[in-house]
């Protein structure tokens, strides 16, 4: 398997990037396990006022820079920024992180975009994380009216959970989902290393066997609890909600979003939380520079599932339905929550946003609904009109 890297490097004006270059490539062909392998570089330069811009695309072969034995934490070594200790290197970012082929170095997700495929609704699906006090306060009531509501993932933010607790939760959802309205229950698993290792063998050995009429996972951080963590975790088959960065600093170096999101993917992201994208960042262009490296290998179904978020008011969801054609989930909690934990008032909302999605995928003039009062925006409308 290939291994595609790209690397933009910000260098003191007078430096030599001949030299920079063959010190790089040293620092990287230090990690390789096969003494006879060798990478493949190519760079281009330009020059500003300030300083000097250096373009540097990298090719390896996984199998030779041992990530059999290392699996994760050996990659993350390898991409961490050793390889740039140069003092003539001001900044390092890894902007792309692209892999060719389909061998076994790295598992991918166990469902990724599969996880809703029975639902007789078409993406963007909706996914809504419960805050700790409205799970410990209500969990029937809010889980059941967010089902009732049209909402395919939820996902319990509270730590620490009880194994009685994750039993009536998970049970609770389940009397609510039916076979065309499949749901998705992730259980925070970003906390201690043995209670994670504990909530995801009660997830697959208990929990799922028991409700097969939902998906129950696991939600994590990879940066808080490390990429071999992720990895193992993985290993269960149970999925994984993983959440992101904006952009990830490691060492010497930052990863951009893409980078960051594909290496997610790569270890076995089912879901990959991109986080803090806008209606700007559609229009410019960069949520595609997040979105597609989880989505290019849908043909196999190895594809994650992206969750875009950033507060998905109604008239975000109505652009982001308009634009983004491929599945992805909507995930939004306070735009849900504003209101209380009436149920009455949470449907409403949840509703305002599913109405705002049907007109987007459908290309529905707003203006003109929002002027004829139409009743296909009505939760939407009156929403906005009570602000």
């Amino acid at each position: 398997m290939t291994l595609r890297l790209e690397y933009d490097l910000v260098l003191a004006p007078s430096s030599h990037v001949d030299q920079i270059v063959a010190t790089v490539r040293a620092g990287l062909l230090a990690h390789r396990t096969d003494n006879q392998a060798e990478i493949d570089m190519t760079y281009r330069t330009n020059t500003t006022q300030d300083d000097l811009r250096l373009s540097l695309s990298v090719e390896l072969e996984l199998g030779s820079f041992g990530m059999a034995e290392r699996g994760a934490a050996g990659l993350a070594a390898l991409l961490a920024g050793t390889s740039f200790r140069d003092p003539a290197i001001r900044n390092v970012r890894l902007s792309a992180f692209r892999y060719l082929g389909d061998g076994t170095f790295f598992p991918g997700p166990a469902r990724g975009t599969g996880l809703l495929d029975a639902s007789a609704r078409p993406a963007p699906w909706l996914s809504v994380p419960v805050p700790k006090t409205a799970a410990r306060q209500a969990w029937n009531e809010v889980s059941r009216t967010l089902v009732r509501a049209g909402v395919q993932v939820i996902t319990d933010l509270s730590l620490n959970v009880s194994d009685q607790e994750l039993t009536t939760r998970s049970a609770a959802v389940a009397e609510e989902a039916t076979d065309d309205h499949p749901v998705v229950l992730f259980f925070n698993a970003t906390s201690r290393l043995e209670y994670a290792v504990q909530l995801v063998e009660k997830i697959a050995t208990t929990l799922q066997p028991r409700l097969p009429n939902i998906t129950i996972g696991i939600r994590m951080c990879p940066v808080a609890m490390g990429f071999s963590v992720l990895e193992y975790l993985r290993a269960w088959n149970v999925p994984i909600f993983a959440y992101t960065l904006t952009a990830y600093p490691s060492g010497r170096t930052s990863w951009s979003q893409s980078a960051y999101a594909s290496m997610i993917h790569a270890m076995g992201g089912d879901v990959v939380n991109i986080g803090l994208l806008s209606v700007p960042a559609l229009r410019a262009g960069t949520l595609y520079e997040a979105i597609m490296p989880l989505l290019s290998r849908r043909s196999n179904r190895k594809a994650s599932l992206p969750a875009l978020t950033g507060g998905v008011e109604p008239r975000v969801a109505y652009e982001y339905a308009a634009a983004v054609g491929d599945p992805v989930l909507l995930h939004t909690m306070t735009p849900i929550f504003r209101g209380g934990l009436d149920r009455r008032n949470v449907r409403k909302r949840v509703t305002a946003i599913r109405e705002a999605v049907e007109a987007g995928r459908r290309s529905l003039d707003i203006d003109r609904l929002f002027a004829e009062r139409n009743s296909s925006v009505r939760n939407w409308q009156e929403l906005e009109e009570g602000r």
